[in-house]
């Protein structure tokens, strides 16, 4: 690879592998994540190869929820959309303004290209329908997506990122879960979490991928930058606020609750392993 001045890699993982956080594996001196850029899929057929010659542009939808009935809050939630809505401009919606039907509405707009939903989710075996996305006024099933290929008339989902626990995971009957559902409804890339993550920490690493996004690097690339920032420790709590290393803030007035959580760092691959890009890396 290094001879061949790879940067970016594929992986095509069959069922056994795909709860596997690759970007964790270490060779005794770097993380494979922090080193290289890298997606996977479940089947190259899924895969539309071709390669843009410049980053994609279209409308940027932003949703999310901090409060829910018979779940742990997201107070962080707000701010993650307001931070990333402040360079990459789009639609918000947020609390009960993020409902099914709007989710579903504007997924179907070949408009709309990139987007980012904040809130909780939880993967059941027994495929599509048993499988839920928490919305600001109740749950949505994984079957609800799956006409969003006809609706969009043949114009592809740039990239739909679910921050929320473990959408990336599936089973046999709806391989990689949340994430992998949207590639088969006709998203180009998804990005999903294999574990239940921190949302202080989550939250904070994908305003940095949007920032790395907007810059012009390519999504695999963004990723691994971001990665590597955390890694590296150059995102860290500097009192009450996250900062990366050029020292800009990420997150603000964060608690005393969420400081002691961070205050050792956020160098663990804990904090930023398990966020995994699916789908086509550029």
């Amino acid at each position: 690879l290094d001879a061949a001045e790879v940067t970016t890699l594929l992986l095509s993982v069959d069922s056994g592998l795909q709860a596997l956080p690759f970007a964790v594996l270490h060779d005794g001196q770097n993380f494979f994540g922090a080193r290289y850029g890298f997606s996977l899929t479940p089947t190259l057929g899924l895969m539309p190869l071709d390669v843009p010659s410049q980053q994609v542009k279209g409308g940027q939808l932003l949703a999310g929820s901090a409060v829910f009935d018979g779940l742990a809050p997201l107070p962080l939630v707000p701010q993650e959309l307001g931070q990333i809505e402040s360079v990459r401009h789009g639609e918000d919606y947020l609390n009960k303004q993020f409902t099914p039907d709007m989710l579903l509405k504007r997924l179907a707009d070949p408009a709309v290209k990139y987007v980012h939903a904040a809130t909780h989710a939880e993967f059941l075996p027994g495929g599509p329908s048993r499988s839920r996305l928490y919305t600001g006024v109740g749950p949505m099933t994984l079957s609800q997506f799956a006409g969003m290929r006809q609706r969009r008339q043949g114009q592809p989902l740039e990239l739909i990122v679910l921050s929320a626990c473990r959408t990336a995971l599936g089973d046999k009957d709806s391989e990689l879960g949340f994430a992998g559902l949207a590639l088969q409804a006709g998203a180009r890339s998804a990005i999903g979490t294999l574990w239940y993550v921190d949302d202080v920490a989550t939250s904070g690493f994908f305003v940095l991928f949007y920032r790395y996004l907007e810059a012009g690097y390519p999504k695999a690339e963004a990723l691994q930058m971001t990665r590597r920032d955390f890694a590296s420790g150059a995102v860290r709590l500097s009192a009450d606020r996250l900062v990366a290393g050029d020292g800009q803030v990420l997150l603000k007035d964060l608690d005393a609750l969420q400081q002691r959580r961070l205050a050792a760092g956020l160098t663990h691959p804990y904090f930023w392993g398990g966020i995994e890009l699916l789908g086509t890396p550029w």
